[in-house]
């Protein structure tokens, strides 16, 4: 955002950041950032990028409480999760034609992917992290990936999609907002 106000002094920016599914027309706002198969009815979009999400740990915690080999083992692992709901606790894998649902437990619950970064770079336990989120961590070696042959599924898996109503005029600093985070998303550096 700072890259693009700086390049554009003659936008101003409202930023919104929620869980909650708003409504774009009622609320009368321009863009959203969705995770979501497609556009919902009503609304036009565009694919910016897909979201995994990954289990990881310090490799502190690893050396002091052992790596998991099995999603079975992370229910005797302090894990950080998300915590809004009681499926929160739930974490699904997959691998092939296994589906695998571990009831975990921990003594750290967030509700925000970076605050549980922070949680997993203490030490904390094994965390659900969006990969995006764990990327620079787990760049430096602060951070290990673990189960990586299995696909940790959660409702925030996906593909993230740029969202706005299809029945309105986009306006220019839409469209450069647009094309400045796609081209933002896509460079080295984003990743």
């Amino acid at each position: 955002m700072p890259g693009f106000l700086a390049r554009y002094p003659e936008v101003d920016v409202q930023l919104i950041i929620t869980d909650r599914t708003v409504d774009l027309v009622e609320e009368a706002i321009d863009l959203a950032i969705r995770i979501t198969d497609a556009p919902p009815p009503g609304l036009a979009g565009r694919p910016l990028m897909p979201i995994r999400h990954l289990v990881c740990a310090s490799p502190q915690y690893l050396a002091a409480h052992g790596r998991p080999l099995h999603p079975r083992e992370l229910a005797q692992h302090s894990c950080l999760y998300l915590g809004e709901d009681e499926r929160d606790r739930h974490w699904r894998f997959q691998q092939g034609g296994d589906m695998v649902t571990v009831r975990v437990s921990g003594r750290y619950v967030a509700n925000h992917s970076e605050v549980r970064l922070e949680g997993a770079l203490a030490h904390l336990g094994m965390a659900s992290l969006p990969d995006f989120i764990a990327r620079q961590a787990l760049a430096s070696g602060q951070l290990v990936s673990v189960l990586d042959d299995w696909a940790h599924l959660t409702d925030y898996a996906g593909t993230a999609w740029l969202l706005y109503p299809s029945n309105r005029y986009l306006a220019p600093k839409l469209r450069v907002w647009i094309d400045h985070l796609v081209a933002g998303l896509s460079s080295p550096e984003a990743h």
